[in-house]
């Protein structure tokens, strides 16, 4: 005899789903699974060897890797964010004649803008009774190195050095996901620590370096780091502190070719940059 789905949907009624930055978690309540007939410990994801679980105040939570492939997990794109599947398994208690296990599909679906502000409302297309969650934008960090081997950082904080100094600058967002890639949209240096300050002087735009002479992209596109290296210089002449922002997107290089394609330039820009930005600074100079 095959087992009915019937306990499928109040199981899932009853079923909590988290999508933490590294992992999805599916908390399943004990006593829904003892009175649905199935053996609470039995869960696997897709894959029948992903088993890992813990107990917290007598809920069940499963939690699988946030990993393209890992455990049967499964990962689309459009345009606004990444969408991560997979299903929860549980065997029933009898140990009878063959059953069919009773399934609890789910689904996270995580901004691809790290930086910016979405306004659409994501519907992940699941099947018919599913969990849908969404997690929070990728923290980025960016730092400031010594040396253009990206060797040795600057301490946090503010930071003097000499007029016409190299300046080597690595933005990174700590993701497991290896199918992602970071991409620098916006760089740009003010002479105040405030993203929106109307006055910026472009290093990179639209993903390109906006003069090759003293500024070079080094990396980008290409993994979840990306690293480039300017010839700064005091923007005001009453305000020797320098700060640089960047706007940054989460790329899927599965299907897209992530690196930036660019031709020569030989002229910085000014102009605007929407949403929120990364930054770091001061930076001032003697």
């Amino acid at each position: 005899m095959f087992q009915t789905l019937s306990c499928q949907q109040p199981l899932i009624q009853a079923s909590q789903l988290v999508c933490s930055p590294y992992q999805l978690e599916v908390g399943v309540p004990l006593q829904s699974l003892l009175s649905a007939g199935l053996n609470a410990f039995s869960g696997h994801m897709s894959a029948p060897y992903c088993t890992s679980y813990t107990v917290r105040d007598n809920i069940v939570w499963y939690q699988v890797q946030r990993r393209t492939g890992f455990c049967g997990t499964v990962m689309t794109t459009n345009t606004t964010h990444a969408i991560y599947y997979n299903s929860l398994f549980f065997s029933p208690l009898s140990n009878g004649s063959f059953v069919l296990p009773s399934i609890i599909p789910f689904s996270c679906a995580y901004p691809l803008e790290t930086e910016t502000s979405l306004n659409a409302v994501i519907k992940p297309q699941l099947l018919k009774g599913g969990l849908a969650g969404s997690g929070t934008k990728a923290r980025a960090y960016m730092n400031l190195f010594r040396d253009s081997n990206y060797s040795y950082s600057y301490p946090a904080g503010p930071l003097t050095l000499p007029v016409g100094s190299a300046l080597h600058v690595q933005v990174s967002v700590p993701l497991s996901d290896p199918s992602l890639a970071l991409v620098l949209q916006e760089c740009y240096a003010t002479s105040s620590s405030n993203p929106d300050d109307p006055v910026r002087y472009f290093l990179i735009h639209s993903r390109c370096s906006t003069d090759s002479r003293v500024v070079s992209v080094v990396e980008n596109g290409l993994s979840l780091r990306a690293r480039f290296s300017a010839l700064l210089f005091p923007l005001q002449g009453d305000n020797p502190s320098v700060f640089i922002h960047c706007r940054l997107r989460l790329c899927d290089k599965r299907s897209h070719n992530c690196v930036p394609i660019c031709r020569r330039r030989t002229g910085r820009s000014a102009g605007t940059v929407e949403g929120e930005v990364a930054t770091i600074g001061p930076i001032n100079f003697h």
